[in-house]
């Protein structure tokens, strides 16, 4: 980096430059303080309104670190209510399946029913209980929201602040991307053996992508002076972060307007990949004109691309605490990294594309299937290594540089509200 550049750092000095300690990815007493004072206290993503479109579609998520299972169905009204997996009378989990549709929700222990509001609306012999008032029984509710068809739940029953408070100071000027345009063009879920903070570190900072990524999308990336990718900016909030990212734009995966836009883009991806990437440039042949939507830039809201640049590849936006949502012009990214404990992360990922129903399409789809899940196994493959080395208390901090700005925030944020007294 030259003397010149200006550091991303340099915008938050109150972040600092120092070490950052290796303890709060190894530690089960630390793991013990972010669940209490951040996994059931904030808003975290558990899915999108398209997954339950109508009256009595539901789906059932765990959350290990709130120690709960939480059902989220679409009511008579058509507004998502969430509310804990148990049955008031003996507290048996009401649902067993993953999703589903349902008229009334019955516990398959003894029978009790409850609405899709989680209303006590039926008891077998109900008699023989002792004043039982079926309104004191029902399903204990979650508090829940929706964001851009993002829908979100709350443990704390009364939040320091509603969801739109929580999202718009980061998040207010990319309200608007078309997510409603898009479908799950393909999704994976996996566990991983490693902190859950470790997991989303790898994601949030591209300083990496030129070493683990070197023989799939390297070619994909507009590269510094030293070789890596050189963020084009960072943004740090209270809680949130984003990140900016250039690509090259002679390459397939480096110019992700080519396949929806097709024209200049697409000849300017094919000009190289032609030749040095024979399958992508076939797959990107195949797809261009496929897409049910076209992503215009100029159309896209003011906070995408905020730097202006012409080689944008994507942006990286990190929701507090877990939720990673990658935005780019024709396609988006949704992980999230749940913590199972200290030291084990269950990964759900999703990538959404419109839909694209043509034969070419299709080809397209399943060779962007292969691509990022090759992509996404290289991002893991470092991860198990890294939380056993660590767990080894060899070494007490980590070294940062100035492009892992926001794996800096992230520790920032995190330690914050874990010794904060008061938690939000």
């Amino acid at each position: 980096m030259s003397r010149t550049t200006a550091r991303l750092h340099d915008r938050y000095p109150e972040l600092g430059t120092g070490p950052v300690p290796v303890e709060p990815y190894i530690s089960p007493a630390y793991f013990a303080q972010e669940k209490e004072k951040i996994f059931k206290k904030t808003w975290l993503h558990v899915g999108r309104v398209e997954e339950i479109p109508g009256v009595g579609d539901y789906f059932v998520k765990d959350l290990a670190a709130c120690d709960t299972s939480i059902i989220v169905v679409r009511n008579k009204q058509g507004v998502i209510r969430a509310m804990h997996n148990v049955c008031a009378h003996r507290m048996n989990q009401v649902v067993y399946e993953p999703c589903g549709k349902a008229r009334k929700f019955f516990c398959k222990f003894h029978g009790w029913a409850y609405d899709l509001d989680g209303k006590l609306t039926g008891v077998p012999e109900e008699g023989c209980f002792f004043d039982l008032d079926k309104v004191d029984y029902g399903l204990s509710r979650v508090a829940c929201e929706v964001w851009q068809g993002f829908i979100f739940v709350n443990m704390d029953p009364e939040p320091a602040l509603s969801l739109a408070d929580f999202m718009k100071p980061m998040y207010g000027d990319i309200e608007g991307y078309p997510f409603d345009k898009l479908t799950t063009g393909f999704s994976w879920t996996t566990e991983v053996n490693c902190n859950w903070k470790l997991a989303l570190d790898a994601f949030q900072e591209a300083y990496h992508v030129a070493y683990v990524h070197g023989h799939s999308i390297a070619d994909a990336i507009d590269k510094s002076d030293g070789g890596s990718m050189r963020p084009l900016d960072a943004l740090c909030g209270e809680f949130h972060r984003r990140l900016s990212l250039a690509g090259n734009p002679k390459s397939v995966y480096g110019n992700p307007k080519a396949v929806t836009s097709g024209g200049e883009a697409a000849r300017e991806a094919l000009a190289e990949s032609a030749a040095t990437r024979p399958i992508a440039a076939a797959a990107l042949r195949a797809g261009m004109g496929s897409a049910t939507h076209e992503f215009r830039l100029d159309t896209l809201p003011k906070g995408m691309n905020w730097t202006g640049s012409d080689n944008w590849l994507f942006d990286i936006n990190v929701v507090f605490p877990e939720f990673y949502l990658s935005l780019r012009p024709n396609y988006c990214q949704a992980y999230n990294f749940r913590p199972i404990s200290h030291n084990r992360t269950l990964l759900e990922a999703r990538v959404y594309y419109p839909d694209m129903p043509t034969a070419g399409g299709r080809f397209f789809l399943e060779y962007m299937k292969v691509a990022l899940r090759d992509v996404l196994l290289e991002d893991l493959s470092t991860l198990e290594r890294t939380q056993t080395a660590a767990q080894t208390g060899v070494k007490k901090h980590m070294i940062l540089q100035d492009y892992e700005l926001l794996v800096r925030h992230n520790y920032k944020v995190v330690d914050g509200l874990v010794q904060a007294d008061a938690a939000r």
